[in-house]
């Protein structure tokens, strides 16, 4: 996925929160939550903000592919584009819960994930059942997975300049970024 728009990939991928951060992060941009849909309506995830890191940073993708990066490169480009953006895509569904300190690395990488280079998947984060399994489809209805899947595993992929998760080809940026599998 190149540094286009998001658009349509932005609906296409499945469950996951982040890669890695490493290091301690600055201040948080406030985005403000939409307000929850009534009970009866289906849940729809708030709009992806344009305003904050967002804004300031842009939604691209590295100049350099992931995966050529070495370990300080990919820790620079979590702590200055990754970890913000993220963060304010989380705050759009819990701007309590993912302010400041809040969310740093360890939520998603774990209590000691500076020994372990911050790899991901991160065995700390629960096991998501295989994709394609009834067990998965069920999940797949509650509101925090359907935020992971329209906005955070999205959001996740493009910002890393890899594919998202394709369910045709079973490829691609999913879950299991940085989920086990269970």
């Amino acid at each position: 996925m190149g540094r286009s728009v998001i658009g349509t990939a932005i609906f296409c991928a499945v469950l996951s929160v982040l890669a890695a951060c490493g290091g301690q992060g600055g201040g948080s941009a406030t985005t403000t939550a939409t307000p929850a849909p009534p009970p009866s309506a289906e849940y729809v995830p708030p709009p992806i903000p344009t305003d904050g890191a967002i804004g300031q940073l842009g939604m691209t993708g590295p100049e350099k592919p992931w995966e050529t990066m070495n370990y300080e490169e990919k820790e620079w480009y979590m702590i200055g584009k990754v970890h913000p953006i993220m963060r304010q895509i989380f705050q759009t569904y819990n701007a309590t819960k993912y302010e400041g300190l809040n969310f740093e690395c360890t939520p998603c990488h774990g209590e000691n994930a500076k020994e372990k280079k911050y790899k991901m998947p991160s065995d700390h984060l629960s096991p998501v059942p295989p994709l394609d399994s009834q067990e998965f489809k069920d999940m797949s209805k509650s509101k925090l997975v359907k935020f992971m899947m329209e906005r955070v595993t999205p959001v996740q992929a493009h910002l890393l300049g890899v594919a998202p998760y394709d369910a045709n080809t079973k490829q691609g940026f999913s879950c299991y970024g940085c989920h086990p599998q269970g």
